[in-house]
């Protein structure tokens, strides 16, 4: 493979990558960190560099258990965060490892792609059943909420929100200003 292809299909993986995290991270409570780019770069060249030398089974399953490992030493991903992970990965894998002699086909593969994303992600916006604002938080007194047991927390949520259903986490503990913010989900 030449260095102006290599150049082309990273850039391309740099535009599509682009634009997804771009309308990922619209109008959104929580956003992606920027480095969560990386991951779809960092796929790239180890995919390139994996297609040039021997490599044997074990490496894969390496790698496999280093993802596995991250993933339950870290906070749980969003359901946006595991889908841009995933749609980076398999387009930066798509882009280095598809034989082609031609880079317009792997260019309409992207735009597919990117396409795709944005339109899922502008009807999700339109639907209210996909809507993550849907969530209240109530700030109490440490002395108050933690020395409660699970279901006297969810009698006390439930007095404070009259909501019929919900889930609730603690967001932050301040011990300072003896204080919880907890995220009520409905």
């Amino acid at each position: 493979m030449a260095i102006q292809e290599i150049i082309e299909r990273f850039a391309l993986l740099l535009i599509s990558i682009g634009i997804i995290y771009f309308f990922t991270n619209r109008n959104r409570t929580v956003k992606l960190h920027p480095m969560v780019n990386l991951l779809s770069i960092c796929t790239f060249f180890m995919c390139y560099v994996f297609t040039r030398i021997e490599v044997s089974v074990g490496i894969g399953f390496g790698l496999f258990a280093i993802f596995s490992i991250l993933r339950f030493r870290t906070d749980s991903f969003s359901i946006q965060t595991t889908i841009f992970i995933f749609v980076s990965i398999t387009l930066s894998m798509l882009d280095i490892l598809l034989p082609l002699d031609r880079i317009i086909f792997l260019a309409a593969i992207n735009m597919v792609i990117v396409l795709a994303f944005v339109g899922l992600n502008y009807f999700e916006k339109k639907d209210e059943s996909f809507n993550d604002k849907k969530y209240a938080d109530i700030i109490v007194g440490t002395e108050v909420f933690l020395v409660l047991d699970e279901e006297a927390k969810r009698a006390f949520v439930r007095e404070k929100t009259h909501f019929p259903y919900f889930t609730y986490h603690i967001k932050t503990i301040d011990l300072k200003e003896n204080k919880v913010v907890v995220r009520v989900s409905y």
